[in-house]
């Protein structure tokens, strides 16, 4: 179903309507009660940097401003690959829109999501902008104002709706915005860091520690501080991805979009709501629950539940006690920053519980 026939038709119904007005009244008073408190996106700073600035369509900037009426709708865009079959042969990919205008109870629900389109696959898309190009179509209509019917003042007025966010796993956000991806030279879409390959080897996987001392190629950088990152901005990125369409030929596109892990310009950088690469968040999901939780696992069961290697570690001397805190930063932005505060020992009783494997004696855990 396309976008814009689906907000008509949530406004004019009294009680989605009401249920719209959400970020205007319950959250406006929330955040006046208490302003430093994140309870929604409407306390992220992307979408108070839109406040105050005017509306720019295809460069034309507009009269009206971003979230000035309390009819604005803000919108978020996923999308993630899926094998509709047991055999996993056959790949398509969804396309949703959730609207955050919603209580933050009720936005994610089933009822509540929009499908505004399926690729069939059966495999990856060459192109994903060839999909979400009616989608892009629609938010510029609405970045400029569709007339809608409002049921709540039995009235007319101009409905805008902006996109502010696009996330799903890594591939999928690097597919729209036209990145290499993970395994590439430049595999994050957040800083500025290169990865390195090992020397004098057949595996080509390049790796990215955060020291290069002891690497025996000579690199730019010498040591990157996790606190320091070069960060990616939205004017330096649009300029590579600029200077990777205006090459001449394919082989120096190709290699320019190498040094810059950026393949061209995306479709969605036509709307001028999202930032690159600040409006594309890193899924939770897949970045704590199957990677990091599935490394402790791994490291566990291996030192923990196995008594040789357990000595062995032991004796090397790269044990901490038992009842130790694991400190996991997440800096995916400016505008997002986690610090994780892990007990070992609960990670422990969850495994014991879970796996029921007996614990080697003494317990040790291994320094991380």
């Amino acid at each position: 179903m396309p976008l814009i026939p689906h907000l008509h038709v949530l406004v004019s119904n009294r009680t989605y309507a009401t249920c719209l007005q959400y970020h205007a009244d319950e959250h406006a008073k929330t955040h006046m009660c208490t302003p430093r408190m994140t309870t929604d996106i409407f306390d992220g700073l992307h979408y108070c940097s839109l406040l105050g600035e005017r509306v720019v369509v295809r460069d034309q900037t507009l009269t009206h401003h971003y979230f000035s009426d309390h009819h604005d709708i803000a919108l978020g865009f996923a999308t993630n690959g899926f094998t509709p079959f047991k055999k996993r042969k056959h790949t398509a990919w969804i396309l949703l829109v959730f609207n955050y205008n919603l209580p933050p109870d009720e936005c994610f629900k089933r009822d509540n999501i929009l499908c505004v389109g399926i690729i069939p696959g059966p495999k990856k898309p060459w192109n994903a902008d060839l999909f979400i190009h009616l989608l892009v179509q629609e938010l510029l209509e609405l970045a400029i104002g569709v007339p809608t019917y409002d049921a709540l003042s039995s009235r007319c007025f101009a409905l805008h709706a902006y996109l502010i966010t696009a996330f799903g796993d890594i591939p999928a956000v690097s597919m729209i915005m036209h990145m290499k991806g993970h395994n590439s030279l430049c595999p994050c879409r957040m800083c500025e860091i290169q990865g390195i390959c090992i020397l004098n080897s057949r595996n080509r996987t390049l790796y990215v520690p955060l020291s290069h001392r002891n690497h025996p190629e000579l690199t730019d950088v010498v040591e990157y501080r996790p606190e320091r990152l070069p960060l990616c901005s939205h004017n330096s990125f649009m300029a590579q991805a600029n200077a990777v369409e205006s090459m001449p030929t394919e082989v120096q596109r190709e290699k320019l979009a190498k040094a810059y892990g950026i393949k061209g310009v995306p479709l969605l950088s036509a709307l001028g709501s999202l930032r690159f690469p600040q409006s594309f968040p890193y899924n939770f999901m897949h970045l704590i629950w199957e990677n990091v939780t599935d490394c402790l696992t791994y490291l566990i069961l291996t030192f923990l539940f196995c008594p040789s290697r357990s000595a062995s570690v032991h004796d090397s001397g790269l044990l901490c006690p038992l009842l130790t805190y694991l400190w996991i930063d997440l800096a995916f932005s400016r505008d997002f920053h986690i610090r994780l505060c892990v007990p070992l020992s609960l990670i422990l009783s969850l495994s014991v519980t879970f796996f029921r494997l007996p614990v080697a004696s003494p317990v040790c855990v291994y320094k991380l």
